[in-house]
C-alpha cells in the first residue's frame, strides 16, 4: 500500500481489518498452493507497512464511551 492509502485506512479506522483481510487471502492462496510470488510481494509490501506504522503511529485503547 502508498503512504497515502495507509494513512486513509488508519484515518477511516479500519487498518487492521485491512491486514487481516489480506492475510486471509495469502492464506487461502497458500492452501491452494497457488500464486507464490504474488503472496510473497504481498507479504513484502505488508512488512513494510508495518514497520512504517511502527515508526509513525502508536496504538491507543479505544474508550468504549466515545
Amino acid at each position: 500500500m502508498s503512504i497515502k492509502s495507509i494513512k486513509f485506512h488508519i484515518e477511516s479506522k479500519d487498518y487492521f481489518g485491512t491486514i487481516a483481510t489480506i492475510l486471509s487471502l495469502v492464506k487461502q492462496n497458500i492452501n491452494k498452493k497457488e500464486l507464490e510470488k504474488t503472496n510473497i510481494n504481498i507479504l513484502k509490501n505488508l512488512e513494510k507497512d508495518l514497520i512504517f506504522l511502527q515508526k509513525e503511529f502508536q496504538i491507543v485503547k479505544k474508550n468504549k464511551y466515545e
